[in-house]
């Protein structure tokens, strides 16, 4: 939705009601500078939750220059990053909580199994977590993965990605078996987690995914769980 075109993205989704968490993304790293500085003019009175997703990859500029960008953020979003932006770990733990990691699908070398995520996070003790259902059954399609991580990392789990996903690592509207993998998961979920959906679909299939994303919790045991259902701003 809206790929490159945040506001676009933003006003989308704030026409539906149901959606009061959304991440705003720079995955195209020359998106990156026009994001922040174009923050003042978004209206996102609307939404509980915000985070910043960082770029999935560099090309345009150097890992100083994305934190520092990065950086003018507002404190209290998230800022989702892949492990693979930063080689340097030091220089992102001055960020603390702010740094959310996400784990990886098998396109990358690191943050998609387990151990894996236990070094990143020994590395950057205070960083939270953003558990990507998709990249989770890709590297684990029995989702046995997925729920060690989640229950594992509990404490640090500030939000989810919902999404298929294609051979090539593309993001695809939820078929029936990837949300029959993914209610194996919903029940480790904490109810404070903001759901992310990542689904790249046209505007007017919007109210059809997120009916197909809280129908992940149908069958949860988690009592009286209010999801927070966004969809993502990028492909």
């Amino acid at each position: 939705m809206a790929k490159g075109d945040f506001r676009t993205g933003v006003a989308l989704q704030r026409t539906k009601p149901s959606l009061r968490a959304i991440e705003l993304s720079a995955l195209r790293d020359h998106e990156l500078r026009p994001l922040i500085s174009g923050l003042g003019q978004l209206d996102l009175s609307h939404f509980t939750y915000v985070s910043i997703h960082a770029p999935s990859k560099l090309t345009t500029l150097s890992e100083r220059e994305a934190f520092s960008i990065l950086h003018e953020a507002p404190p209290t979003w998230p800022i989702i990053v892949h492990p693979e932006l930063m080689p340097t770990p030091s220089l992102w733990k001055g960020l603390g909580r702010r740094v959310c990691l996400e784990n990886m699908d098998n396109r990358k070398i690191n943050g998609r199994t387990l151990r894996e995520m236990r070094q990143l996070f020994e590395w950057l003790p205070e960083a939270e977590f953003c558990l990507d259902l998709a990249h989770a059954r890709q590297i684990d399609p029995t989702m046995a993965t997925a729920i060690k991580m989640a229950q594992e990392f509990s404490g640090r789990l500030r939000q989810l990605h919902v999404s298929e996903i294609g051979r090539y690592g593309e993001h695809l509207p939820l078929s029936a078996l990837a949300i029959y993998a993914f209610q194996l998961v919903a029940r480790f979920i904490r109810s404070d987690c903001a759901v992310i959906i990542e689904s790249v679909i046209e505007p007017d299939g919007m109210d059809r995914e997120i009916r197909k994303s809280a129908s992940l919790f149908d069958s949860a045991t988690v009592p009286e769980r209010s999801l927070e259902a966004a969809l993502a701003l990028t492909a």
